[in-house]
């Protein structure tokens, strides 16, 4: 799959985990340890933004959502009979005050903190009975998940993990039309987020097929379900031997980065005993089919700084509007123009920081905030707005939206962008002229001061800026119109 050798993935990490740091999606703390990142405000936002909508995605296609415990006794790990096999992985609590043993004749359980949703949701279906009309049963939960993991990479691969879990009991007849549906769902949530995604299904290794659980025609069953659907649905798809002991599975890519799995399992159903009632009332084992829509909403984040680079689609900014003042004179009107806003379901901040107008301003420029607002006493005095919209001078990236006025001002945009351009370069070179005067000035700080310079450059570079004159209730429509059903 992967087309980059061992060094150019590390530095693509690297630059996705120093973006993500920068953008204050996110962050780490030696005293917090290794594999356990902090999401910070603005990559909450972001992540709660999508995940309410994949979890509408999920309501609308007949789930049902359940929450199962983050803590619990590892006798449910030892009935799906991976608990000794991968038990490294397990972070077990140490219980030497006895307060958590429930077993009658005093010997002490293990208590594990939950890496998987699996063992769970197959509890659940178990506990009714269930017939062959209910089928399929779809369970979903966002969940939170801790495995101990060696391999430390930023929040690509971490210790805790929040994911986008789901669960299909279904049957051989319907396995296809199951397989179907979530991939559609898959490709639904990719595209509205404007992520292509690469497709792999993996099947058995057939020199060694008696390692797999699992029968012959079950195997083949799902493997020709899987490459029927991604034909149907002109998907270009690669096909590996790598498939795990208990199922084949499809899993999607953007850019080497995992998405999504649809993933079947022959080995839970046997190991939990799962039935249902068929057509003459005996019973029979279940497909179980475990899907994650998006993955993790970690790994979600590096998707999405590697796509956009933080010039991320307004829908799904953490902040759409940023509002700076001149001067105190002005908050009351700034905060009136926040009301409206937020009143509108605009995502909209006043920067009251102690600094000054420009260094507000390139504060925010830096973390790619969409609309950055000036106010100062001419506006204030006209009842205007001086807008800045921050533009990517590369691919002009944005959610799929079926409204054509959208791509109708992305091309008025990108035409101002072109007229505007050589005025922002000899701004640039005005710049550049003054802080090479002032380094002259300051020996001491000169090697930071490069440093933060070509830091500036390389985001100008990136970044087009169109400024414009609104009245308050056009620039309300304008950002209103940006935001589409999400």
């Amino acid at each position: 799959m992967s087309n980059l050798n061992l060094k150019e993935r590390q530095m693509k990490i690297a630059e996705i985990n120093k973006l993500g740091k920068e953008l204050e999606l996110y962050t780490s703390l030696d005293y917090v340890g290794k594999g356990f990142p902090i999401i910070m405000p603005n990559g909450s936002k972001i992540i709660k933004i999508i995940r309410n909508y994949v979890e509408w995605v999920e309501e609308q296609n007949g789930y049902k959502n359940v929450r199962t415990p983050s803590i619990s006794n590892s006798e449910i790990y030892k009935i799906a009979d991976r608990y000794n096999e991968e038990k490294s992985r397990y972070f077990i609590v140490e219980n030497s005050n006895n307060l958590l043993n429930d077993n009658a004749n005093g010997v002490q359980n293990e208590i594990a903190l939950k890496p998987d949703v699996q063992p769970f949701h197959c509890s659940i279906y178990k506990m009714t009975q269930h017939s062959y009309k209910e089928l399929p049963v779809k369970y979903c939960e966002t969940s939170t998940v801790f495995r101990n993991e060696r391999d430390i990479k930023g929040i690509m691969r971490t210790r805790q993990i929040t994911l986008s879990d789901a669960s299909v009991f279904c049957n051989f007849k319907n396995v296809k039309e199951e397989i179907k549906s979530l991939i559609c769902m898959q490709r639904e949530i990719a595209e509205r987020l404007g992520i292509e995604l690469n497709y792999i299904i993996s099947t058995w290794n057939d020199s060694v097929k008696e390692n797999y659980i699992g029968q012959i025609n079950e195997w083949n069953t799902c493997y020709l379900a899987m490459k029927d659907v991604l034909d149907e649905l002109n998907v270009e798809y690669k096909i590996d031997q790598n498939a795990k002991m208990y199922g084949p599975s499809v899993k999607e890519y953007y850019n080497e980065i995992e998405f999504s799995v649809l993933q079947i399992d022959f080995e839970m159903t046997h190991r939990f005993d799962l039935k249902y009632k068929n057509e003459k009332n005996e019973d029979e084992v279940p497909i179980y089919i475990h899907n994650t829509l998006i993955g993790s909403y970690e790994n979600l984040l590096n998707i999405l700084i590697d796509r956009y680079r933080g010039f991320f689609p307004f829908v799904i900014a953490p902040v759409q509007v940023k509002i700076i003042l001149d001067n105190e004179n002005c908050y009351d009107y700034a905060k009136r123009i926040l009301d409206l806003l937020l009143k509108n379901n605009i995502r909209a901040e006043i920067d009251n920081r102690k600094l000054n107008s420009n260094e507000k301003f390139n504060y925010n420029l830096h973390l790619r905030i969409p609309y950055i607002i000036n106010i100062g006493e001419q506006e204030l005095n006209s009842e205007m707005l001086m807008v800045t919209k921050v533009l990517d001078l590369g691919k002009q990236n944005v959610v799929k939206n079926n409204d054509e006025n959208q791509q109708n001002q992305e091309n008025q945009e990108n035409k101002e962008n072109q007229e505007n351009k050589e005025n922002q370069e000899n701004q640039e070179n005005q710049e550049n002229q003054e802080n090479q005067e002032n380094q002259e000035n300051q020996a001491n700080q000169e090697n930071q001061e490069n440093q933060e310079n070509q830091e500036n450059q390389e985001l100008k570079r990136e970044i087009s800026f169109i400024k414009k004159a609104y009245k308050i209730n056009d620039f309300i429509e304008e950002v209103t119109n940006c935001q589409p059903k999400f």
